[in-house]
């Protein structure tokens, strides 16, 4: 199907009810390393990316991504404001693979912050 990508995860995305709530779907994963960044899991806030050329983040690399399934992670990651996905390229197996992954606005993250207690609504 055109349009669809293979996205790298790390943090809520992960699990696969989270997915499932979010598309209504599961997609085909794999054991992935993302090296040339950094993982940031601040208090009562999210985990983030930034750039880091000495660190590596491990993670999930979902594949097969469909437009639809795409736009609504979009929507939960806050694309553009909290987020933004770019291309990069996980290492899966000792092959080297492109993707994409959402990086952290590290700003708008520190300045973003959650109550525990809804947590389960982002």
């Amino acid at each position: 199907m055109a349009g669809e990508v293979d996205l790298f995860v790390y943090g809520t995305l992960m699990k696969e009810s989270v997915l499932h709530a979010l598309t209504g779907r599961s997609f085909p994963r794999y054991e992935v390393e993302l090296s040339g960044f950094e993982c940031f899991t601040p208090d009562n806030s999210y985990p983030y990316i930034v750039p880091n050329p000495r660190a590596r983040v491990q993670g999930i690399l979902l594949t097969r991504i469909d437009p639809t399934a795409l736009a609504a992670l979009d929507r939960y990651e806050e694309e553009g404001h909290l987020y933004h996905r770019c291309r990069v390229e996980v290492t899966v197996s000792g092959h080297r693979v492109f993707c994409e992954t959402y990086v952290g606005n590290a700003e708008a993250l520190k300045a973003y912050s959650y109550d525990a207690s809804q947590s389960g609504q982002r």
